[in-house]
C-alpha cells in the first residue's frame, strides 16, 4: 500500500509491547505492495522487527489474514527445526500466538531481515538469477518432510475464480460515461481498458482452457513460494537471498515458482535449478501458460477493483492506474513469444 492505514499508532506500539514483551518504541510505514500494509518497528536498544498489518474491511487484506493460519506455523516450523533459513519467519506473541488482533486488524510481528529487495534490481544479472532457481528448488525439495495435514497447506486448484468479478469491472467501466466526468484516472481507464475488451475476452477463453489441461496434469506437486519476484527476495548483507512474503505458498506445480522467469533468462534458471536439484525435470508449457494468463488477469481484476468499487485515496487510485497500464497491460502480448521460446529452448535439450 502507498498510503499507511488510519489507526492510532501510539496504541498499536503499546499492544505490540504488551503482546511480545518488548519495549516498542516507533512505527516506521514502508509503502510496498498491496495485499497488507508493511511497516517497521523500532524498538529499544536498537532492534528491529517487520510487521503486517490486514484491514479485516479491505476484502482482498481479510482473505491474506485468513491464509495466517496455515502460512504462519510453516514458517515457524521451519525455522524452528532448521528446515530452511532463508526466510522471515513469525515472532509468537507471549501467549504462543502467531498473531494478534486490534481495532478489526491483525498484526503479524516478522524478525527483521537486514539487507535490500531486489523489486529494483531488473533485470538480474545472471548470477541472480541462478541463485533465485537455485532458493526454489530448495523449496520444493523440502515438500516429502511436511505434514500437509497437519500444515492444512492448500493444493493447486487453478483458480479462476475471479473472472466475473473481472467481467463486472469491465462492465461497470463501460457504463460509467457520466461518472468517468471530471475523474481523469477513470478517464484514463476507460481510454485504455475498453478498446481492449476483445482481447480480454480471448485471453479469458484460453484461460479457461488452460485451466482444463492443467487439471489433467498428474505429475507430482512440490511446496512453492508462489510469488518469487524481486520485492520478495532480499540480499542479505552477507551476500545471500531469503524470501518474504509467502501468503502464496501451496502445493503445486513446479511452475507455480517458474513464472517469472521465462524469458531471457529462462535457460539460465532452469539449468541451475536443475543442478540443485540434482535432476533433468518436465517443464509443462500449458501449465506455464496458464500461471502466465492467471497472474495478469487476476492482478487485473484486484486493481480494477480498488479503482472502480473499493474506497481508496488518490494516491493508491493512481499507483493502481499506474500498475494496470505498465505492469500489466503492457505485459499480454510478449506472453506467447515467450512461452514459445521456452518450447524451442526445451525442444533443443531433446
Amino acid at each position: 500500500m502507498k498510503v499507511k492505514f488510519k489507526i492510532d499508532e501510539k496504541k498499536v506500539i503499546a499492544k505490540l509491547s504488551d503482546a511480545y514483551g518488548i519495549r516498542a518504541e516507533a512505527l516506521r510505514f514502508i509503502p510496498v505492495g498491496d495485499a497488507a500494509y508493511s511497516y517497521f518497528l523500532l524498538c529499544h536498544e536498537g532492534l528491529r522487527y517487520y510487521v503486517k498489518l490486514f484491514d479485516h474491511y479491505n476484502d482482498r487484506q481479510k482473505r491474506g489474514a485468513d491464509k495466517l493460519s496455515y502460512y504462519l506455523p510453516l514458517l515457524g516450523r521451519l525455522h524452528d527445526e532448521g528446515q530452511f533459513e532463508q526466510l522471515t519467519w513469525p515472532i509468537r506473541a507471549l501467549s504462543g500466538a502467531y498473531w494478534i488482533t486490534i481495532e478489526d486488524c491483525t498484526l503479524v510481528l516478522f524478525n527483521y531481515i537486514a539487507g535490500e529487495t531486489l523489486a529494483d534490481a531488473y533485470p538480474f544479472s545472471p548470477e541472480i538469477v541462478g541463485n533465485i532457481a537455485q532458493l526454489a528448488a530448495q523449496v520444493h525439495r523440502m515438500t516429502p518432510i511436511l505434514d500437509r495435514e497437519l500444515m492444512a497447506l492448500p493444493s493447486e486448484t487453478f483458480d479462476v475464480s475471479f473472472l466475473p468479478d473481472l467481467e463486472k469491472c469491465l462492465a461497470q467501466l463501460e457504463c460509467q460515461d457520466e461518472d468517468a466526468d471530471g475523474d481523469p484516472i477513470l478517464m484514463e481507464l476507460q481510454a485504455a481498458m475498453l478498446p481492449q475488451k476483445t482481447q480480454i475476452s480471448e485471453m479469458v477463453d484460453l484461460l479457461h482452457g488452460l485451466r482444463a489441461k492443467s487439471l489433467d496434469d498428474d505429475r507430482e506437486k512440490v511446496l512453492c513460494h508462489g510469488d518469487m519476484w524481486g520485492g520478495n527476495l532480499i540480499r542479505c548483507e552477507n551476500g545471500s537471498l531469503a524470501l518474504i512474503d509467502w501468503e502464496s505458498v501451496m502445493i503445486a506445480p513446479i511452475e507455480f515458482d517458474l513464472r517469472g522467469y521465462i524469458g531471457e533468462e529462462f535457460g539460465i534458471y532452469l539449468s541451475a535449478y536443475e543442478k540443485e536439484l540434482g535432476r533433468e525435470v518436465l517443464i509443462n508449457t500449458d501449465v506455464l501458460r496458464f500461471y502466465c494468463y492467471q497472474h495478469h488477469l487476476r492482478n487485473l481484476t484486484n486493481w480494477l477493483l480498488n479503482l472502480l468499487v473499493r474506497d481508496i485515496n488518490p494516491e493508491q487510485r493512481a499507483n493502481d492506474l499506474e500498475m494496470i497500464l505498465y505492469h500489466c497491460m503492457n505485459r499480454w502480448d510478449s506472453i506467447e513469444p515467450q512461452v514459445y521460446a521456452v518450447e524451442m529452448q526445451l525442444q533443443d535439450r531433446k
